[in-house]
This record gives C-alpha cells, sequence and structure tokens, in this order.
C-alpha cells in the first residue's frame, strides 16, 4: 500500500472533518488552569507524555486490532473489541469524549467511503449496540481507504499533536508559530508512539498516565471552562 495516494488520509486527518475534536482539550484545561503547563516548553513535555503513555499503549494499540478486524470482516469481535476499550478507559470524561468524538467521524465516513464491513459497524453504533471509540473508527475507516496500520497510526498521533497544541493556543495562550514549531519537534515522539503500538499486546494494552487521568477528573470541577473535556 506504499503507493497508495495520501489524499484521503490527509483528508480524515484534517481538523476540518467533521469530527468535534475542536471541543476537547482531554485535561489539558486543568494543567494550564493550575499553571502546570504555561508555555511551549511544558505543553511539549506534556504531549510527550500522552503519545507515549496512551496513544502508544491504549489507542494505538486498540486502532491496530480494529485495522486487522476489518481485513477479516469480523464485525463481532470489532464490536467486542470496542467494549473492551470502554473497560480499559477508566475516566469518564476521556471515555465518553472517545465515543463522542468516534460516532461523529464514523457517520461523517460512511457518507462518503464505499465500504459494507463500515455501513454496518456505524448502524451497530448507531443503534447503540457499540460504543464507536475513536480508536476503532478511525483505523476501520482508514483501512477501508486502503492505508496501512503504520499509515493510520501516524496520522492518528499527528491529530493527537495538532488537536493539543490547537487547544493550547486558546488556553495559554501559545503563538500560532510557536505552535507549528511545536508540532514539527514532536515528529519523533509520534514515530516512537507508533512503534510501540505495533508492537504492543492487545493483552498489554493500558493507559499509563495517572496524572493525567486526575486531571481529567478534576475538569469538570473547574471554575470555568472553555472545553468539554
Amino acid at each position: 500500500m506504499t503507493d497508495k495516494s495520501l489524499f484521503r488520509l490527509l483528508q480524515i486527518s484534517d481538523s476540518a472533518f467533521p469530527r468535534g475534536a475542536f471541543a476537547h482539550s482531554l485535561g489539558l484545561e486543568t494543567y494550564v488552569q493550575e499553571g502546570t503547563i504555561s508555555d511551549a516548553d511544558s505543553l511539549a513535555e506534556f504531549i510527550e507524555n500522552i503519545l507515549s503513555a496512551s496513544v502508544a499503549t491504549l489507542d494505538g494499540v486498540y486502532l491496530r486490532e480494529a485495522w486487522n478486524y476489518l481485513e477479516r470482516e469480523a464485525l463481532a469481535g470489532l464490536m467486542a473489541l470496542d467494549m473492551a476499550l470502554s473497560a480499559a478507559r477508566p475516566v469518564a470524561s476521556l471515555r465518553d469524549a472517545s465515543k463522542s468524538v468516534g460516532r461523529q467521524f464514523l457517520r461523517t465516513a460512511v457518507g462518503y467511503v464505499e465500504n459494507e464491513f463500515l455501513i454496518r459497524y456505524e448502524s451497530e453504533v448507531r443503534a447503540g449496540n457499540s460504543p464507536g471509540h475513536y480508536p476503532l473508527s478511525f483505523g476501520v475507516t482508514a483501512q477501508a481507504l486502503g492505508f496501512s496500520r503504520e499509515q493510520a497510526l501516524e496520522s492518528y498521533c499527528y491529530g493527537t499533536v495538532s488537536g493539543l497544541v490547537s487547544a493550547a493556543v486558546r488556553l495559554i495562550p501559545l503563538g500560532q508559530t510557536d505552535g507549528q514549531r511545536l508540532i514539527a519537534s514532536l515528529e519523533i515522539a509520534a514515530s516512537g508512539a507508533m512503534n510501540e503500538a505495533m508492537v504492543r499486546p492487545l493483552e498489554a494494552a493500558c493507559s499509563l498516565g495517572p496524572g493525567h487521568e486526575i486531571r481529567a477528573m478534576a475538569h469538570q470541577r473547574l471554575y470555568t471552562r472553555l472545553f468539554v473535556s
């Protein structure tokens, strides 16, 4: 699949793709309000930790497995994987964000991606029979478009980085140029997360960021909030 055009992959990765991710800071807003994250350096450390302790060890692993299920056309297995991710993500706000973004992403994808398996999965999600977590929705859509697991994972990592930087531009504040410089600097960290997600066993998939999860839980008690999570 190395000769596959990146046009469609860029489309589903673009911030303009309707998924509602712009409404979520994933706990970043709590860090900013408590003063722990206040500049580009502290933000970079936070995003590196998200990549290494969440994307590499949980989201990316489930995305990889979802890609495999579409290849085998095993819908029941994909739905079971979806439920397992709900159980593996302990913080309600992060779990709800994953489902909300995933469902909206999937609704848009089935509108133009011609793939019967993807349509069946979206139907089960819409009926409430499967959560529709974003890593799974992204993984099966990327596979339906003909992209490899590595390409899907790298694109997902980029979306995580760019989404958090976009939130930080509104919260810290962070200048647009500094934000782009920061995104570029995280390429190696994103590549490392992708490589780890490719080899980590599903049985070992977990979140390794208790500090982040505590801030995500505390977000709902902030006095003022710009973001849903």
